[in-house]
């Protein structure tokens, strides 16, 4: 993915790059200023667990307003470009707290997605950091002594799949 066309602006983020969410991690040295309780008109809506922004949904979804070091915002874009897949996003802009700002809106956001329960999106609660866990730990817990039976060892070795499918998501 690219980067938005307008660096300068602000960026508003409503998902994984939202303070205290895994992808801010990457931006937290080159932002300046967070603007909390931001918001803008759309809906927010969820594709096999990311967040996606219907800018044509009615109602507002909230966000926080990022603003970066001018000297390391084109790094800042670059590295929220790179996380993010474009199928699933494109670079748009809209207002916020009556100020512009660049936003991922969903590429095709109907398509495959559902409407998100919640006000605001929380990449924590995902199942994979949650419930994914915690069958891991419980497989290893049950399955921790084994002779020539094999089905211990597919249990494990089920387990081990998707510890690796919560690390990669």
């Amino acid at each position: 993915m690219e980067s938005p066309v307008n660096i300068s602006l602000p960026f508003f983020a409503y998902g994984v790059f939202r303070p205290g969410q895994l992808g801010f991690f990457q931006l937290k040295e080159l932002v300046y200023h967070t603007t909390p309780s931001s918001q803008i008109r759309g809906r927010l809506l969820l594709r096999d667990g990311l967040p996606i922004l219907d800018p044509d949904g009615s109602g507002f979804v909230k966000g926080v307003l990022l603003q970066f070091h001018v000297e390391r915002a084109a790094e800042a874009y670059g590295q929220i470009a790179a996380l993010e897949p474009d199928n699933h996003y494109r670079w748009g802009q809209a207002p916020a707290n009556g100020i512009s700002t660049n936003v991922l809106f969903g590429r095709y956001p109907k398509k495959g997605s559902v409407p998100c329960e919640e006000d605001e999106w929380n990449g924590w609660d995902d199942p994979l950091f949650t419930s994914a866990l915690e069958v891991v730990e419980e497989t290893l817990n049950s399955n921790n002594q084994f002779e020539w039976d094999l089905k211990p060892l597919f249990r494990l070795q089920m387990a081990y799949l998707l510890l690796w499918s919560a690390i990669d998501a």
